[in-house]
């Protein structure tokens, strides 16, 4: 539950998954958060949230953040755990949002968002477009790209600690599926039991997959199909939970 709340304004604690970045930030109500269909939030999922002011949003633990710029704005992630925290003004580094994802103690499958374009013109040059036979992905940036050699039949979302944060929608084809092309950008990150190493690209903070370290499961990769390029994973199940 929130921490605190006022007469228009909620205290709302977030942290990175790592714990690096932690931070308190003051919004009005989580029903009027916005999402947006460019080819970046579409791949993190973001969830936006606008403070009024910058001074509705106080740091309380500064781990440093990467930027990566997409337009004329500024997103910062933990460079460890991947995790998208806000939006900011490339020019002088105002907020523009936050992401609510990294929100604590708030559970982003139960809010609605209204779909509010961001106003970035991209047609990214770096996006290899799919075909039947075979599905291209790649991060944002393009540092990271595979193919995938076969549809997937059903997707599965999660509200774990990290997957409600990183916005991804899994499918679990077998490894050898999937042809990977580029991934010198690649950050792995393990916690918990340490049996699986979630990986997302160190520039633009897309997740792309996670891989499994249990020999019953080394067979198979988990893929976030938000990466893939012209994939309609609406019309395909989503079962839930994860396997």
């Amino acid at each position: 539950m929130p921490a605190t709340q006022g007469s228009t304004l909620t205290d709302y604690a977030g942290n990175c998954h790592c714990g690096a970045f932690k931070f308190i930030v003051k919004l009005p109500d989580l029903n009027k958060i916005s999402s947006c269909d460019c080819s970046l939030c579409s791949r993190n999922a973001y969830l936006w949230a606008q403070p009024a002011s910058r001074n509705d949003f106080v740091v309380v633990q500064e781990g440093s953040l990467k930027d990566y710029r997409h337009g004329t704005n500024s997103h910062k992630f933990c460079p460890t755990c991947g995790t998208s925290i806000l939006c900011c003004d490339a020019a002088n580094g105002e907020i523009i949002s936050v992401n609510v994802r990294a929100l604590a103690d708030v559970d982003p499958d139960a809010l609605s968002a209204q779909l509010t374009p961001c106003g970035v013109a991209d047609v990214p040059s770096n996006l290899d477009p799919s075909s039947q036979d075979e599905l291209h992905a790649n991060c944002h940036c393009g540092a990271i790209s595979y193919t995938l050699h076969s549809t997937p039949q059903a997707t599965k979302s999660c509200n774990c600690s990290i997957c409600s944060r990183d916005g991804v929608l899994w499918a679990y084809p077998p490894k050898a599926d999937v042809t990977v092309h580029t991934q010198g950008s690649l950050v792995e990150y393990i916690f918990g039991n340490k049996m699986i190493v979630h990986g997302f690209c160190g520039i633009c903070s897309v997740h792309v997959w996670e891989q499994f370290l249990k020999p019953e499961k080394a067979h198979t990769i988990g893929l976030n199909v938000r990466a893939i390029n012209g994939f309609d994973f609406c019309d395909i199940a989503d079962e839930g939970s994860r396997w």
